[in-house]
């Protein structure tokens, strides 16, 4: 059998060309649902888009209904830099004067000077670090006494003799867990150890030294404020709470920051503060309208996008994919019907006029600022109108809980975007298969076409053969006559 090259040789017809047309005939239905899928597709996307669009308002719906949206709260301090403030869900508003008498801080102790530096010798045997408070009694002569946090603050650390320099005492203690930190300092006269603990008088420490007879030196290392303590080494600096006064009312702390002082607030003190410092504490109508402005942008997203991709320009003559499609208009339609109704959420605020939002003629929202700012001058009521919740009558639900409800029911496996999306792919699928079909018709016919045009040349070479044959032969018989 002749090869698809050569096919028409030996007929002398363009049996090639004759074949691809008709095969191309063949396929020709299948290129006009290929162009329908192609639709299809854009139609697909585009209830991707108004899917997304209502997820974005249920979104902003529910940051509506949200009880600490309304209970949003901020902040001021009159000066940051002396005490700054952080509120939380549960602050109240209030007005609180702070003084800052003085701030919580640390004990540090430091050693002696080595003149041999962080290798120096110290020498071995156990340091015993506690933590507690050093309390001085009344009456002469005052006498300081050590009191432990417990038996558990106590902390043993051996030093042995690969452990018996600055540096490496300096890593033991710190990894010991024992509520002090290491350092090490140099100066003119040479390397001092310098332990820190945390802030507070409750983290105040001692430091007892048990030493090796055989590698004494350890003991340069013990401290002990009490009256009577043994203490080789310096403190520079007491463990002490920060001292303040909040609306007159003296308070204390083992931190600068103080979160249990004021219900709700987190205090920051970084100074003292020769005059009280005014923290307020109000409701943050900011964020109460940043969410409102975004519920309404949500809102305005869904209506536009609805609205492009179902109408038809008659400018560039060009229909929107989902024109004429009955769900997206149905939907279009359910909704203004529901921002334009009323409700009983509310006494005071029963229609969106009321608080300020104005529907236009293309059916999205207007904000009028002064109307919504006296609205939210009566923050209770407003909630109400937007997230009141009435398990027995839903006709006084709030705006943002019917559209919660609404965008449920749409975004559900079985609600309208998603039954109309999965119809959709249902017939992109459908035309796959037949497309596939006629594809396989298609192929069926280019092979027997091409067979039947193979039978077509062989003949056709035979009887050429022939032909040729005869004419030969009579041209023999004429020359020999």
């Amino acid at each position: 059998m002749a090869t698809l090259s050569s096919l028409g040789v030996g007929s002398g017809l363009d049996a090639e060309n004759i074949v691809k047309s008709l095969v191309a005939l063949e396929r020709k239905p299948a290129e006009a649902v290929k162009a329908e899928n192609n639709k299809l597709d854009t139609k697909v996307s585009t209830w991707g888009k108004i899917q997304s669009a209502f997820s974005s308002l249920q979104d902003a719906a529910n940051a509506l209904n949200s009880n600490d949206f309304w209970s949003a709260v901020k902040a001021t301090s009159s000066d940051a830099s002396a005490v700054g403030v952080s509120p939380s869900a549960t602050s109240a508003p209030g007005s609180y004067n702070v003084t800052v008498q003085s701030l919580a801080s640390s004990q540090y102790v430091a050693s002696k000077a080595y003149t041999a530096g962080k290798t120096a010798t110290v020498g071995q045997g156990t340091l015993t670090i506690q933590t507690g408070t050093y309390t001085a009694n009344d009456g002469p002569p005052p006498v300081v006494t050590f009191n432990a946090k417990a038996a558990a603050s106590q902390f043993n650390i051996t030093i042995g003799p690969e452990d018996n320099t600055l540096e490496k005492i300096r890593d033991k203690i710190n990894s010991s867990g024992a509520g002090v930190t290491a350092s090490l300092v140099n100066d003119a006269t040479g390397t001092r150890l310098v332990l820190r603990g945390a802030t507070g008088a409750e983290n105040a420490f001692k430091i007892s030294v048990t030493e090796n007879p055989a590698a004494p030196g350890l003991s340069a290392l013990a401290y002990n404020a009490s009256t009577g303590g043994t203490s080789q080494m310096t403190r520079t600096q007491a463990a002490a709470n920060a001292q303040a006064t909040i609306n007159g009312l003296a308070v204390s702390s083992a931190s600068n920051t103080m979160t249990d002082v004021v219900d709700g607030l987190t205090l920051q003190l970084s100074k003292v503060s020769a005059t009280p410092i005014n923290v307020e504490v109000s409701r943050d109508t900011d964020a109460i309208r940043k969410g409102i402005d975004g519920f309404v942008s949500a809102y305005n997203n869904v209506v536009s996008t609805i609205r492009v991709q179902t109408k038809y320009d008659e400018a560039s003559k060009t229909a929107g994919p989902l024109q004429g499609d009955s769900t997206a208009t149905g939907l279009l339609s359910q909704i203004r019907n529901l921002i334009g109704s009323s409700s009983g959420a509310s006494s005071v605020f029963g229609r969106l006029s009321d608080i300020g939002l104005d529907i236009k003629t293309d059916g999205t929202l207007s904000v009028k600022s002064d109307k919504m700012n006296a609205a939210m001058s009566n923050p209770g009521e407003l909630k109400k109108f937007f997230a009141n919740s009435d398990a027995a009558n839903v006709g006084n639900d709030g705006l943002s809980q019917r559209i919660k409800s609404l965008a449920s029911q749409l975004l559900g496996t079985d609600g309208a975007i998603n039954s109309r999306t999965e119809g959709i792919k249902s017939m992109i699928e459908r035309n796959k298969d037949k497309i596939e079909r006629i594809d396989a018709k298609a192929t069926l016919a280019e092979a027997r076409l091409r067979a039947q045009y193979t039978l077509l040349d062989n003949n056709m070479a035979k009887l050429n053969g022939l032909s040729s044959y005869v004419t030969a032969q009579l041209a023999a018989l004429n020359k020999n006559s």
